[in-house]
């Protein structure tokens, strides 16, 4: 049964295995808020990679039991993303968290060449899951973080990721649009042009298990009214499951645009990692960074589904 609801992640990841989750620099107030909640629900438990002295001053200052963590003593920032990403390829992590560490200094860990966790040949992408009011559906997208100027081949990865996360949420063919402004393929457009290649790709089976179509603009794709008024025909029907934007900023003004005016609830995970790698803003509430632990951990060594495993 697909999930309709973020909340729903959290029920579904408390049916699976308990994950151990790796936090880098985890020594601020929301994220230990989330990981307490996490270790509470019973679908995590915690390293925290950080300053033990701050930890412990955060923990009494929000009534935390810091028992209920393991704590590596690793004030400096960089070493503690290097201590986090070792952990994770060495097996006893299963997800990596972002705790205070940039981003920057963590994806420099994560794609050390010698001892990064990055899968060769794996393109390195950030997918979102968003519930926005008055949506009726959870709405997966990519890429708002990682990937600026995406060739041909990496929207099709892209696609095929965004494919794969939905699939692993119930969804078991969703509706994927590959976003332009207009749904009128311009040969002067270059983005018109690759989303058309994928969609052609999809109608002969080389992007398996959804109904793929593009270009499509934003209405078109999560709006069947409109669909309708411009008298357009779509196999994604107006009721997009997953977006693959075309650009970095696009998707990027569409995280914040859906966060900041619409309130919306956003869960993040990384993918193209040997284990998911949680990447939460470091203003983000604890409720997105709960919602994106359980994303991570339910991403974390899954099964394969039965076609999956055929191919």
């Amino acid at each position: 049964m697909a999930i309709t609801k973020l909340e729903d992640l959290i029920e579904l990841v408390k049916t699976k295995t308990k994950k151990k989750v790796v936090v880098a620099l985890g020594q601020d107030e929301t994220t230990l808020l989330a990981t307490q909640q996490a270790h509470q629900l019973g679908f995590a438990d915690f390293i925290l990679v950080g300053d033990e002295k701050i930890i412990r001053k955060t923990c009494a200052e929000n009534h935390i039991d810091p028992s209920i963590y393991e704590i590596i003593d690793e004030p400096n920032e960089m070493e503690s993303g290097r201590k986090s990403i070792e952990l994770a390829n060495t097996g006893k992590a299963d997800v990596v968290m972002k705790g205070l560490i940039s981003t920057e200094k963590l994806t420099k860990c994560m794609l050390d060449k010698e001892n990064g966790v990055i899968i060769p040949n794996k393109l390195l992408s950030h997918i979102s899951i968003a519930e926005a009011p008055y949506h009726h559906k959870l709405i997966i997208f990519t890429d708002a973080a990682f990937v600026p100027r995406p060739d041909i081949n990496q929207k099709i990865a892209m696609t095929n990721y965004v494919i794969d996360t939905a699939r692993k949420l119930g969804i078991n063919r969703p509706k994927v649009a590959i976003i332009s402004f207009s749904e009128k393929t311009n040969p002067k457009i270059p983005t018109a042009v690759d989303a058309a290649f994928i969609s052609k790709m999809a109608d002969r089976d080389q992007i398996k298990h959804a109904d793929v179509d593009g270009p499509l603009s934003i209405d078109l794709s999560i709006d069947p009214e409109s669909l309708k008024y411009k008298n357009v025909k779509s196999c994604v029907e107006g009721d997009a499951d997953c977006l693959v934007f075309p650009f970095l900023e696009v998707a990027n003004v569409f995280y914040k645009s859906l966060t900041y005016l619409a309130k919306a609830d956003v869960a993040t995970y990384i993918v193209g990692t040997k284990v998911p790698v949680t990447i939460s803003s470091r203003s983000d509430t604890a409720k997105n960074k709960l919602y994106s632990l359980a994303f991570a951990c339910l991403m974390a060594n899954e099964p394969a589904t039965e076609e999956e495993e055929e191919e």
